[in-house]
């Protein structure tokens, strides 16, 4: 990869007892998606080349130490290490290898330009997109999603499914039909669009409550306050649930799994002229 317009300065900062550090990058990428995997490779020499201290994770659970991690694949492939990043307090930047590349700040042919955001992300000079994540709570396990959480009907069972969604506890709102989705403003461009739902800025505070193939036309998305909690109840037929297309359970009749604001927020660096209007406008459109 070669090395473009930029120098070979050192990206140093000093710690508390006057030593000197490099900023740690870590780097993952979706080989299914890359043509080339040795890309991978190029740009970790590329960025250690201009001081950075690099790292190549391939699992989600080796994630550790960086304060950055730039991730070449698609969505999805930003998706799958959102949470596990969030966890960890390590900021995201996308470079799209993919198709859409919503969530990406670079296309693939833009990969050395990285360098430009890291260094702004360095020196506090760059808007940090903190995107809200949902947690779900079932069987003793919590599972997390950038997009949405999904009821969604068996497929291999004859009925359509009937949810009761709680919302604090108190009021509750029925839904018939394939199923239902809890999404977050980033989940409103993903799978609820294609159900109807809105689109929502990503920096909203808002969940979005959207039903999906309805059996009746009195459901309608709803939006609430992310400070809400909910509880879904199985009220006839089998569902799957799946947080960000990742089933996690399946539930019977009568059965039920919380939702809730996940304590955490994925970090997004973005550029100046990042645009979610543009985006709209560009990635759906295609």
């Amino acid at each position: 990869m070669p090395g473009g317009f930029w120098n070979d300065r050192l990206i140093l900062r000093r710690t508390k007892d006057g030593n000197e550090e490099k900023m740690k990058v870590g780097i993952m990428g979706n080989c299914a998606r890359l043509k080339d995997a040795s890309v991978i490779g190029r740009l970790a020499d590329f960025l250690k080349a201009r001081g950075y201290e690099t790292a190549v994770f391939e699992k989600n659970e080796d994630i550790d130490g960086a304060e950055v991690l730039v991730v070449l694949g698609g969505d999805g492939a930003i998706l799958h290490v959102a949470s596990a990043a969030a966890r960890k307090n390590i900021a995201v930047i996308g470079i799209n290898y993919g198709t859409v590349g919503f969530l990406a700040e670079y296309e693939k042919e833009e990969t050395e330009r990285v360098v430009e955001l890291l260094e702004e992300f360095r020196t506090g000079r760059c808007g940090i997109l903190e995107r809200s994540l949902l947690g779900l709570s079932f069987g003793g396990k919590t599972y997390y999603a950038l997009n949405e959480i999904a009821f969604l009907r068996d497929y291999t069972a004859a009925q359509v499914v009937g949810l009761e969604v709680f919302r604090n506890g108190k009021e509750s709102c029925k839904v018939i039909g394939d199923g239902a989705l809890l999404c977050t403003p980033t989940g409103s461009t993903a799978y609820s669009l294609s159900a109807g739902g809105a689109i929502l800025a990503p920096e909203t505070p808002v969940f979005m409550l959207t039903p999906v193939c309805s059996f009746s036309f009195n459901p309608r998305p709803m939006i609430f306050p992310d400070a809400d909690t909910f509880l879904v109840r199985v009220t006839k037929g089998k569902v799957l649930l799946l947080a960000d297309g990742k089933q996690a359970a399946a539930l019977e009749e009568g059965m039920t799994a919380e939702v809730a604001k996940a304590p955490f927020a994925a970090k997004f660096p973005i550029r100046k002229e990042s645009s979610f209007l543009k985006k709209i406008r560009t990635k759906l459109n295609q």
